[in-house]
């Protein structure tokens, strides 16, 4: 078994693979019986260890779907296994949508949603906050509903667990009506985008930049709510999307990676970005295909912190000769008050740091991430770091409250794995 990136490998014991909450229950309180151990997956879309066991190994690929709809209230109920993709298409059929989503639809929504995925927009949060309730398989075999209105404390401290309270196995969220989207896209040099970022951030719905080190260039990406006409499909958005994004994109990584000419590369590379304007409804318009493969560690800081640690960032990659053609993605985010959401207290801004499968990702990712912590920095649940216990009681208000809340709804462990276990220090 591995992960996506293919940075993760293991061997379970057995693979579990449940229709129903309560075939997860008989699940667990067989597993207890014989004291042995269960690790979920979503679509093993995380590059820290979350998923990995020598024991029983369980996914959700069986409980898809949509189970109520809501049209008054605008939630819709759905199965934890269902990928985003078809979430998109289901919530679509009713004229709803998500407020707001990442760039990969690939994730199950218990996945996606438990590890604090998130899109991009300073007045947008998180996708953990669109949870008004949900349904999950304790530790001890108990089932387990949660609410806004009932439980709102046991909810914020569910909402972002990454797996290491239990197994959740329905989610109630909180939509809004369908809308489309009008993306724009098109290079500049990060100077003026940075300079134009403030008034950006203000005047647009979404912004997101994709930072090229070695020539010192982003990519700005606008998305704003539009009543304008869908675009029609043609060969040039396939063209785009498959070939220049993904086949072109990777040839030209293994090139760099194979011959050490980045800066090259780099300028033949931007020769092929383009303005370019697409609108779609905001299901399809989110996301970006992928097939190519690579490392990624994503930090969170406060956003007040945006130019000083960019800067560091900068300075480090120049100093250090990091090369990679991969870009920083940086992105926003409205603060929260989810127990562990890296957003949580805070406006924040997320550096999202990548490299090409095949490269040397290790001391590139270690420098930066020396930059976050000095700043306060707070991982993604699914992205790599190498942060353990101690740093994380100082992280997050919460940390001890939500360690004992773990150990009353798991006291055997049931969930826990070797990564999760140096992550609470047991």
């Amino acid at each position: 078994m591995k992960n996506w990136a293919g940075n993760i490998q293991f061997q379970p014991k057995n693979i579990l693979a449940p229709h129903t909450t309560q075939e997860v229950q008989s699940m667990v309180k067989e597993h207890l019986k014989n004291k042995s151990t269960i690790r979920m997956r979503g679509s093993a879309h995380s590059w820290t260890d979350l998923i990995s066991t020598n024991d029983s190994y369980l996914h959700l690929d069986h409980m898809q779907g949509l189970v109520h709809v809501d049209p008054e209230k605008k939630v819709l109920t759905a199965k934890a296994g269902t990928k985003l993709y078809l979430l998109g298409e289901e919530a679509f059929k009713h004229q709803l949508a998500l407020p707001n989503q990442g760039d990969i639809n690939q994730q199950s929504v218990a996945g996606a949603l438990s590890s604090g995925t998130h899109g991009t927009g300073v007045t947008l949060q998180s996708m953990s906050n669109q949870i008004e309730s949900l349904t999950m398989v304790t530790g001890t075999g108990e089932i387990l509903s949660v609410s806004r209105d009932s439980t709102p404390e046991m909810l914020k401290a569910i909402a972002v667990s990454f797996g290491s309270l239990g197994l959740i196995t329905e989610l109630s969220l909180k939509m809004i009506d369908a809308y489309k989207l009008k993306v724009e896209t098109f290079p500049e040099n990060m100077d003026t985008a940075l300079e134009h970022s403030c008034n950006r951030l203000k005047q647009n719905r979404h912004l997101e930049m994709f930072y090229f080190p070695v020539g010192d260039w982003s990519i700005v990406k606008l998305m704003n709510m539009t009543q304008e006409n869908v675009t029609p499909k043609n060969i040039w958005h396939t063209l785009n999307d498959v070939v220049l994004e993904n086949w072109l994109y990777e040839k030209l990584n293994q090139l760099a990676n194979t011959t050490q000419k980045y800066s090259s590369i780099d300028k033949i590379m931007r020769k092929f970005v383009g303005h370019n304007v697409k609108v779609d409804w905001s299901h399809r318009a989110f996301p970006t295909q992928r097939s190519i493969r690579f490392m990624e560690m994503e930090y969170n800081l406060p956003i007040e912190k945006f130019q000083e640690v960019f800067a560091q960032i900068k300075a480090s990659i120049k100093k250090n000769k990091f090369h990679t053609l991969f870009p920083i993605e940086i992105r926003f985010v409205k603060n929260d008050d989810l127990w562990l959401s890296p957003a949580s207290g805070r406006d924040s801004v997320y550096f999202a740091i990548h490299t090409y499968i095949t490269e040397e990702w290790r001391p590139y990712f270690n420098a930066m991430e020396e930059i976050f912590k000095k700043h306060g920095g707070r991982p993604h649940w699914g992205k790599w770091h190498s942060l353990k216990d101690d740093t994380f009681q100082g992280l997050y208000p919460k940390w001890h409250e939500f360690k004992k809340l773990r150990c009353d709804l798991d006291p055997q462990g049931i969930w826990l794995n070797q990564h999760l276990k140096d992550l609470f220090a047991l």
